[in-house]
C-alpha cells in the first residue's frame, strides 16, 4: 500500500484537483457555442437534423415557433430514446460521422425531455478523465517515470487547451481519447508485437474516423512513422499486418458510413473540397501557421514556460546528455509518437475550414508528451541524486501550483459569461412579442436558442411588411415593447443591415423607437418601443 502511494499518489492527487477545476468551470459555463447546440439537435431531434427540417415544408419563414418546438429539437422526447437510426440519418445530412452523437443520444435518453448543459458536460467529463488515465499510461510506458507521467497529466489536464476541449460539448474530447488510445497501441506494438494488437488497431482507427474525420491526419503520419520504424527493425511481417489493419479501419468507415464519401468530397465550408481549396491557397499559409502557433502556445502556456526552463536545463546538462547517449541510456523511440503531431499541426493549420484551436485539440496531449521527452532526457542524464524522492515530489508540487495559476489566469474557452446578461435581459421581456428576422437560416436561430426559450413563442420573418408579422404582434394586445433578433452575418447567414431593417419595422408597426440590447455572433438583438 505504501509503495503504491509513493508511485501513484501524485497522479491521483492530480486527477482529483483536475476534476475539481473542471467542475468549477463547468458550473460557470453560462452559454453554448452554436456547434454545441447542434450536438443536442443532431443527437436528439427525431429524423430532423436542423430546425428547418422540423417544418413540413422545410421553411421557418412566416411561422410562429413555440418553446416546445425548440425543446423537441434539442431533447430526447418520451418514447424516442436510444434512437440510433435517427442519429445516423441526421449525421448523413450533416458533415460529421455519428459515433459521438450516438454516445450523446444514449446519455440524453436517460433524461428525456430535459435540456441541460450537464448532459454534455458529464459525458465529456467521463471521457476527459479517461483521456488523462491513458495519457498517464502512455508517458509511463515511454519514459518509465511515475513523476514524469503525473507531470504530463497536470500540464494537460489544467491547460487551457485541455479544459477547453473537455468543456466544449462536441466530439473533440472523444477524438482526443481515441488519439491517445491509438498512441498507446502503437507503443505496445513497439515494445512487443502481439497478435491481439492488430484487431485493436483496426477498431481504434475505425472508431476514430467514426468520431471526426480530422482523426485521419495524425493517425496517418503516426502509422507512417511506425511503419518506417518496423521496417528499420526488420519486422517486415509486423509492418504488413499493421498496414493491413490500418487500411481495414479506413475501409470499415466507408462500409459503415458511406455518406463519408459525399461529405469528404463535397464543395462546402466543412468538407474535403474546402480542405483542397485551402491547401492550394499558398498566400494564406503564413497567416494560418502563425494563428495556429499562437493558439497552441496560448492553450499550453504552463507547458511552454516549463519547456523553456527544460531547454536551459538541457544546455547546462549537455555533457551529461552526451555521456548518456554514448552509454545508450537514452531511447528516442518516442519521436515516432511526437514528430507526427508537429507535421499534423502544420497540415491542419493550412487546410482547416476556419483557423481555430479546436481542430488540433486531439494532438494537444502529444505536445505534452514532447515536454515529457525533455524531462526524460534530463532525468536519465542526471541519474540518481540526493533525496531524489523529495526533490521530484517538490518539483511536481511546484508544477501543479504553476499549472493551477495558469488555469486561473488563462481560463478555458466556451464559458460565455456574457450569456448571464443576455438571459437576464430576455427574462425581463419574456411576456412580450419576439420577432426573428432571417431569410430561413436555421443557424442563427440555433445560436440564439437558449435565449429564445424564455419566450412562449416567436415569429420568424424575412420581410418587415409581412402580414403574418403584423398579426403576430397584434395577438399580444397593446404591448409597449417588442424584442427583435436580426440576422446580420453575411458569411454564415442573411446579412441584414439593422439600420435598414429597423426603420422598415417601425414604419410597418406601431412602434416608434428602438435600442440595441446586445450583439451575439450571428445576430443583433433590439428592443422596439412605443
Amino acid at each position: 500500500m505504501k509503495e503504491n502511494l509513493r508511485k501513484y499518489g501524485a497522479f491521483f492527487l492530480a486527477l482529483i484537483i483536475i476534476a475539481g477545476v473542471y467542475m468549477l468551470f463547468a458550473g460557470r459555463k453560462s452559454g453554448m457555442f452554436i456547434d454545441e447546440i447542434y450536438t443536442y439537435g443532431l443527437s436528439n431531434s427525431h429524423y430532423a437534423p436542423f430546425l428547418t427540417d422540423t417544418m413540413e415544408d422545410g421553411s421557418l419563414v412566416d411561422k410562429t415557433l413555440t418553446r416546445q418546438d425548440l425543446l423537441d429539437y434539442v431533447n430526447v422526447n418520451t418514447g424516442e430514446g436510444f434512437d440510433f437510426g435517427s442519429v445516423y440519418y441526421n449525421q448523413e445530412q450533416d458533415v460529421h460521422p455519428p459515433l459521438y452523437y450516438w454516445l450523446f443520444n444514449i446519455v440524453s435518453s436517460f433524461t428525456p425531455n430535459v435540456f441541460s448543459k450537464w448532459t454534455g458536460l458529464i459525458l465529456d467529463f467521463v471521457i476527459f478523465m479517461l483521456s488523462l488515465l491513458v495519457l498517464y499510461k502512455v508517458v509511463l510506458k515511454l519514459f518509465k517515470s511515475h513523476d514524469n507521467a503525473a507531470a504530463a497529466v497536470i500540464l494537460y489536464g489544467l491547460s487551457n487547451l485541455g479544459l477547453s476541449c473537455a468543456l466544449m460539448i462536441r466530439m473533440y474530447v472523444l477524438l482526443t481519447l481515441l488519439t491517445l488510445t491509438f498512441i498507446l497501441l502503437i507503443i505496445c506494438l513497439m515494445e512487443k508485437p502481439r497478435a491481439y494488437l492488430y484487431p485493436l488497431i483496426f477498431l481504434n482507427l475505425f472508431a476514430g474516423l467514426m468520431t471526426q474525420y480530422y482523426f485521419v491526419f495524425y493517425a496517418f503520419f503516426l502509422c507512417l512513422a511506425y511503419f518506417i520504424y518496423a521496417l528499420s527493425k526488420k519486422q517486415y511481417k509486423n509492418a504488413v499486418l499493421f498496414a493491413v489493419s490500418a487500411l481495414l479501419g479506413v475501409a470499415a468507415l466507408v462500409a459503415a458510413f458511406p455518406a463519408c464519401l459525399t461529405q469528404l468530397f463535397a464543395d462546402k465550408l466543412v468538407s474535403g473540397g474546402n480542405a483542397v481549396q485551402n491547401l492550394t491557397d499558398f498566400g494564406q499559409y503564413k497567416d494560418r501557421l502563425l494563428i495556429f502557433y499562437h493558439e497552441v502556445q496560448h492553450g499550453l502556456k504552463a507547458a511552454v514556460c516549463i519547456t523553456i526552463v527544460l531547454f536551459l536545463g538541457l544546455i547546462l546538462s549537455r555533457k551529461k546528455i552526451k555521456a548518456a547517449m554514448e552509454e545508450k541510456k537514452l531511447s528516442f523511440d518516442s519521436l515516432v509518437i511526437i514528430v507526427p503531431a508537429f507535421i499534423t499541426l502544420i497540415l491542419v493549420a493550412i487546410i482547416s475550414p476556419v483557423p481555430e484551436q479546436r481542430y488540433v485539440y486531439n494532438i494537444g496531449p502529444v505536445f505534452i508528451i514532447a515536454v515529457s521527452f525533455l524531462i526524460y532526457i534530463i532525468e536519465e542524464s542526471w541519474g540518481r541524486i540526493n533525496r531524489e524522492f523529495w526533490v521530484k515530489k517538490g518539483i511536481l508540487l511546484l508544477t501543479l501550483l504553476f499549472a493551477l495559476e495558469f488555469a486561473r489566469y488563462v481560463p478555458p474557452r466556451y464559458m460565455y459569461p456574457e450569456y448571464n446578461d443576455y438571459n437576464e435581459i430576455m427574462s425581463q421581456h419574456s411576456d412580450e412579442p419576439c420577432v426573428f428576422m432571417t431569410d430561413n437560416y436555421f443557424s442563427t436561430i440555433t445560436e440564439a436558442l437558449a435565449q429564445l426559450l424564455y419566450f412562449d413563442n416567436f415569429y420568424v420573418a424575412n420581410d418587415p411588411d409581412s402580414e403574418g408579422l403584423d398579426d403576430y404582434i397584434a395577438s399580444f394586445g397593446d404591448k409597449d415593447e417588442c424584442v427583435v433578433y436580426i440576422d446580420v452575418n453575411s458569411f454564415w447567414s442573411s446579412g441584414y443591415d439593422p439600420e435598414e431593417m429597423l426603420p422598415q419595422l417601425i414604419d410597418s408597426t406601431d412602434y416608434n423607437s428602438y435600442e440595441l440590447l446586445f450583439k451575439n455572433g450571428l445576430t443583433e438583438t433590439y428592443l422596439l418601443q412605443k
